[in-house]
């Protein structure tokens, strides 16, 4: 098993006269349970390549419990409506955090240090996206039939 490596679900919502609308679910593997998610952080910078940056972050939490056991750290993300240049793109995301790192001083340092790492990165195309269709609403005009 890959550690900070992301596995990545998309869902995609079509919106009438819009840019379709995505939803990315990422299940990150951690080897110790003091794990959890910090947020993230988007760049649109390649989106004329038809490339979406997605950056997830992740933080070593000295407040949790820390056990040597596999943990999965999930982010579930709203992106909004993303107007890909030819219809289609992909999304690329990269797991970054802030590990403690192991010191042996004898005094303890308040807050502890941290540096960041980089994890893994996955990629996913809106191709193979689960398609969510936006219901009808119960009062609209194609209800009746």
């Amino acid at each position: 098993m890959k550690f900070f490596h992301p596995q990545i679900q998309l869902a995609r919502t079509a919106v009438l006269d819009q840019p379709d609308a995505y939803f990315l679910h990422v299940v990150t593997f951690c080897p110790r349970t003091s794990f959890r998610a910090d947020g993230y952080e988007t760049d649109r910078q390649d989106l004329p390549d038809g490339k979406f940056s997605v950056r997830i972050k992740l933080q070593q939490d000295p407040a949790l419990p820390d056990l040597p056991y596999i943990t999965p750290v999930v982010h579930t993300l709203a992106l909004g409506n993303i107007d890909f240049p030819d219809g289609e793109g992909f999304f690329e995301v990269t797991v970054t955090g802030a590990v403690l790192e192991e010191t042996f001083a004898t005094a303890r340092e308040v807050p502890p240090p941290t540096k960041t790492k980089t994890g893994g990165t996955g990629t996913v195309g809106t191709t193979g996206a689960d398609a969510d269709t936006k219901p009808i609403l119960p009062d609209s005009l194609f209800s009746m039939f």
